[in-house]
């Protein structure tokens, strides 16, 4: 995944050329010198927050559905790195500069196709049969509604339940994770954390870490190897589906 955050990397101080021997004994004094230090501490100590963009861009990109891009519809990559951009919230990949005008005059377009994509991939496994707001059955109120949380299905018993998704997300979304998790730990092809190599659950290890890229199940030793993981996600998903593969 492209899944990467930034951090700052404070490169030193300038220093003024003294104008007088008296701020010379000044800068030099032990309580200059302390609060410098101090200053350059707090400094190498803060690291920057990602942004709203960059949060966005790390939660949908491992479940980003499309292939192509939604102007040009050319393949994405064919014309260089794609370009990734968060509209009202939403990422949308493009293949080149020239289409982010276009994006920018009809966003609506581009964010009708992300849907229509994500529900076309994640309807046919959707793991659970009730509703996560109001827990009744799937169908028992008429047909289910899919609501699109940034490139993840919930399915909803009902459009009243729609703005309870959208005020909260991530509790909307928890069970379905936990079934995604459930079904996928039926079939998992390792038996060894794919980033350390030790065995998952292993003595002293502690029980495995469950989580989800996008919507595939990846099972590491600890937290220790998630930040490994997160940056090369595509060679480890590799390795998964290459022990998949020879099951």
């Amino acid at each position: 995944m492209k899944n990467a955050l930034l951090s700052l990397t404070f490169f030193g101080l300038v220093l003024l050329a003294p104008t007088s021997s008296s701020q010379e004994r000044k800068a030099d004094s032990p309580a200059a010198s302390a609060t410098a230090s101090s200053q350059a501490s707090e400094e190498k100590k803060a690291p920057s927050a990602p942004s709203a963009k960059e949060l966005a861009i790390a939660q949908q990109l491992p479940s980003y559905p499309l292939g192509t891009c939604p102007i040009s519809k050319e393949k994405l990559g064919s014309m260089g790195k794609p370009i990734d951009l968060v509209v009202e919230g939403r990422l949308v990949r493009l293949c080149c500069k020239g289409c982010i005008k276009a994006l920018t005059k009809n966003p609506a377009s581009a964010i009708a196709q992300v849907d229509a994509a994500v529900i076309a991939r994640q309807g046919p496994g959707y793991p659970i049969k009730i509703c996560p707001i109001s827990k009744e059955s799937l169908g028992s109120m008429g047909k289910p509604v899919d609501v699109v949380v940034g490139t993840r299905l919930v399915r909803v018993c009902c459009k009243g339940c729609i703005k309870s998704v959208k005020k909260d997300p991530a509790a909307a979304l928890a069970p379905v994770n936990a079934a995604l998790i459930a079904a996928q730990l039926k079939t998992y092809p390792l038996k060894t954390c794919v980033v350390s190599g030790e065995e998952l659950g292993g003595a002293g290890m502690g029980p495995p870490l469950d989580m989800l890229y996008g919507t595939r199940l990846v099972r590491l030793c600890g937290k220790a190897c998630e930040k490994s993981f997160a940056k090369d996600p595509t060679d480890y998903l590799k390795r998964i589906y290459r022990a998949g593969r020879a099951k």
